[in-house]
């Protein structure tokens, strides 16, 4: 597959002004420290790390991120975020609006979000998103991975994930698909829903992550604390809210929750 070009890509998202800085890798460990470590650097909010392999690439809860090279999409995007720390919760449910509506993009409505963040179709697992907050010398810094799995067949995933992964290529009945094509539409889409919380258009954002999530309202799920109920939509926090016997439990990003049996 043809090498991630940061000058090419560059050139085709002139138009979003969100994007500041755009770097590629050959191979790292994980584009999330990348991005961690140009921060304390200084880099201005809007850089993009890109990398062609990961060798230690993770997502959300601890588990590992499988990043093989030149198939998938492996990015990370610096923000500088200056809302109440209450609201920056918001910026994963935007990211994973924007990374369903790329996916979309590509293969259809069959794309959907699973709370948090993770994109689903045809039952597989096909991208997701791992947020990542630190205190800078200068502010909040907060980093967002994204993983979308492009140009896999199933011989280049792990043995132990290809019963539940699937990616853009797959769904596209084995037709190849353009990386760099997939980023541009899906910085532009961040940018897009970036400036929509900036706005103060968070009910927007939200409205377009429950269509885009089928299971985040009247869901029967369990959870990892004990108990259950139905999922009742968000919080203004980016928070899942879910109704029990004993009132409104809201589950964040680094919880879980899971879908009960019918």
């Amino acid at each position: 597959m043809p090498r991630l070009d940061a000058n090419r890509l560059a050139a085709s998202l002139t138009h979003v002004a969100f994007v500041r800085r755009i770097v590629v890798l050959e191979t790292t460990g994980s584009t999330n420290d990348d991005a961690r470590r140009l921060a304390a650097e200084g880099a201005p909010e809007g850089t993009v790390v890109l990398a062609e392999r990961q060798s230690a690439g993770r997502g959300r809860l601890g588990r590992n991120w499988d990043s093989p090279e030149r198939v998938g999409l492996y990015l990370s995007v610096l923000l500088r975020p200056t809302e109440p720390p209450e609201r920056i919760g918001r910026y994963p449910i935007a990211a994973a609006v924007a990374v369903c509506t790329a996916c979309r993009t590509f293969v259809g409505d069959g794309a959907v979000l699973k709370w948090p963040n993770d994109v689903l179709a045809d039952g597989g697992k096909l991208a997701g998103v791992l947020s990542e907050l630190r205190q800078g010398v200068s502010g909040a810094e907060l980093v967002l991975g994204i993983g979308v799995n492009v140009n896999q067949a199933g011989e280049d995933f792990e043995a132990a994930l290809r019963g539940t992964a699937t990616s853009l290529r797959r769904l596209r009945r084995g037709v190849p698909v353009d990386r760099e094509s997939v980023a541009a539409t899906l910085l532009e889409a961040l940018g897009a829903t970036i400036a929509l919380l900036r706005a103060g258009a968070w009910l927007q954002v939200a409205e377009q992550f429950l269509r885009y999530a089928p299971d985040a309202t009247g869901r029967r799920v369990r959870l990892a604390a004990g108990g259950g109920g139905f999922t009742d939509g968000l919080d203004a926090s980016g928070a899942l809210r879910v109704a029990t016997a004993n009132g409104i439990v809201l589950v964040h990003a680094s919880e879980s929750v899971a879908l009960a049996e019918e």
